[in-house]
């Protein structure tokens, strides 16, 4: 969960931040849609917004996460319903406007069943005595997760700029990944995470 918070949450809304904001014609044209709508500055905010949830809900482990659950469920879901409804009304199906949707759907639908199996350990009745533990193992995860937003982020915004964002978006993902592997590699021996919170 905490890797889905950073990558597909706080990754994801910051890449469509930098999307919607600075290349905003070329991401319109992904989509299908006409290009300099002013909407799309205000889908970028959103985006950041939900992005600076994800960063915020990797460390925590309080009802914030429900929170930015429910916030990520609603503009996936409701983007979603946006995107299909121009399919249907148009047959716009631009990737931007129709790969998408499968992402949309299956972002909060992994976030909730992490979520309800991470509460499930942490009512367990002997959750309290990993605590510790789980804290010195979450933290190098915390920080690779970043590397890796930071990294996929880069790569998908600079690829959409200059027409190869598959590309790019996967060398950002390579970098990321290296990144993070080094970071839990260096990290206390590769801990593992105790088994009452391996959900988390």
């Amino acid at each position: 969960m905490l890797y889905l918070f950073g990558v597909g949450v706080a990754g994801a809304g910051i890449g469509g931040f930098f999307g919607h904001f600075f290349i905003s014609d070329p991401v319109a044209e992904s989509i299908g849609w006409p290009t300099g709508n002013p909407f799309q500055l205000e889908v970028g905010f959103a985006n950041l917004a939900v992005g600076i949830l994800g960063i915020v809900a990797m460390g925590r482990r309080d009802g914030f996460r429900e929170a930015t659950v429910i916030a990520v469920t609603v503009f996936s879901v409701g983007a979603t319903v946006v995107h299909v409804m121009d399919i249907v009304e148009t047959g716009n199906l631009a990737p931007g406007n129709s790969l998408q949707n499968v992402g949309n759907l299956l972002k909060p639908a992994l976030l909730i069943g992490f979520l309800a199996a991470s509460r499930r350990a942490e009512h367990s009745p002997d959750s309290e005595v990993h605590t510790s533990g789980f804290d010195t193992w979450r933290g190098p995860r915390i920080q690779a997760a970043a590397l890796m937003t930071g990294s996929i982020a880069a790569g998908f915004s600079v690829g959409v700029a200059i027409d190869q964002s598959v590309i790019l978006t996967l060398v950002g993902t390579l970098v990321g990944a290296g990144l993070a592997a080094f970071v839990i590699a260096r990290s206390s021996g590769g801990t593992s995470a105790p088994r009452t919170d391996s959900a988390i």
